[in-house]
C-alpha cells in the first residue's frame, strides 16, 4: 500500500470540482492531469501544440558525433534529453560520449539525466534559460563552445525563449551551436469541443506551461482571442507569463516554484483560496 492520501475532505482541496483546461502537449499532459485529479480538479486536456520526432536527424547526429569538441551541452527541456538518448541508442553510442563535456539542465530535468547516470554540472537556482546564463556568467565562462539541442518549430512563429537564450550566451562570449533535436508544431484542428468550452466559459481556469501553447490557442481562437481576457489564466513561471502579457493577455496566476508541476498546482490552489 502506498502512502498517497486519497481520503481528503473537500475543505482541504481548494481545486475540488474546478474545471482546469490545460494546453500541454501529450508528453507532459499525463503528469499534470494526474496531479490535478489528485488535488480534486476536473482536468480538460486541450493540446494546442504537438511534440514529435524529427524526420531528419543529420545535424543532431553530427553534433553528437563531435561532442568532444564542445565544452558544454545545455538541455532546455526533457524533450531534448529524451531525443538525445534516443539518438545515442540509434547510433550505437552510450553516455560515455559526454565524458569530456559539461552538462546543464533546468529544474526537475536534472533527475532525468541522473537516472541515465549522467552528472549535471549546472542546475541553476532559477529553472530557466536566464538562470543558466546568470550562473555561467557567475562562473566566469567565456569563449566556451556550447551545444543546444532545441526544438525545430513548424507552422508557427518560434517563441523567443531559445533565440533569447542564444543571444544571452553569445553576449557572454560563448560559441553557441543550436541543433534541432525534436519538432514542435501547432495543432490546427480537432479541438472544436474544447474551444467551445472556452467560448462558453466552462473552465474555471486555463493553464499554460509554455508560450507555444499560448500561440497555439490564440491561433485557434482567431478573431475571438479577446475572450481570454474574460477568463482566468495561469502560467507556469515568469517566462510563460511574460509571453502571455506580450500577447496582451491578463495573467492571474504565476507559479513561483516552476521547477516542478507541484509548484504550479500550489499556485492554482493559492489562487482559489484567496
Amino acid at each position: 500500500m502506498d502512502n498517497e492520501k486519497t481520503l481528503i475532505a473537500r475543505s482541504d482541496l481548494p481545486l475540488f470540482g474546478k474545471r482546469i483546461l490545460f494546453c500541454a502537449p501529450r508528453n507532459y499532459a499525463r503528469k499534470l492531469a494526474g496531479l490535478l485529479v489528485q488535488h480534486g480538479a476536473l482536468p480538460i486536456w486541450m493540446p494546442t501544440i504537438v511534440i514529435e520526432p524529427m524526420q531528419d536527424y543529420a545535424k543532431f547526429d553530427e553534433a553528437i558525433g563531435h561532442l568532444a569538441d564542445y565544452d558544454w551541452i545545455s538541455f532546455t527541456s526533457r524533450n531534448g534529453i529524451e531525443a538525445f538518448f534516443n539518438r545515442l541508442d540509434a547510433l550505437g553510442l552510450d553516455k560515455s560520449v559526454l565524458s569530456g563535456t559539461r552538462v546543464s539542465a533546468l529544474g526537475n530535468d536534472g533527475k532525468a539525466l541522473e537516472a541515465q547516470g549522467v552528472a549535471v554540472d549546472l542546475l541553476p537556482p532559477a529553472a530557466s534559460t536566464r538562470g543558466v546564463i546568470e550562473e555561467l556568467e557567475r562562473r566566469g565562462e567565456n569563449g566556451s563552445r556550447i551545444l543546444l539541442p532545441v526544438p525545430e518549430v513548424y507552422g508557427m512563429d518560434e517563441p523567443s525563449v531559445i533565440p533569447d537564450f542564444v543571444d544571452g550566451l553569445q553576449a557572454l562570449g560563448m560559441d553557441v551551436h543550436r541543433v534541432p533535436a525534436y519538432a514542435t508544431r501547432r495543432m490546427t484542428g480537432g479541438l472544436e469541443p474544447e474551444l467551445q468550452m472556452i467560448l462558453d466559459d466552462v473552465p474555471d481556469l486555463i493553464a499554460f506551461t509554455s508560450v507555444g501553447e499560448i500561440d497555439g490557442l490564440l491561433h485557434l481562437l482567431g478573431e475571438r482571442r479577446d475572450i481570454l481576457n474574460q477568463r482566468t489564466i495561469a502560467c507556469y513561471g515568469p517566462v510563460t507569463a511574460n509571453g502571455a502579457r506580450q500577447r496582451d493577455l491578463r495573467v492571474d496566476v504565476v507559479a513561483d516554484n516552476y521547477s516542478v508541476f507541484e509548484g504550479y498546482i500550489e499556485a492554482m490552489e493559492n489562487h482559489f483560496r484567496s
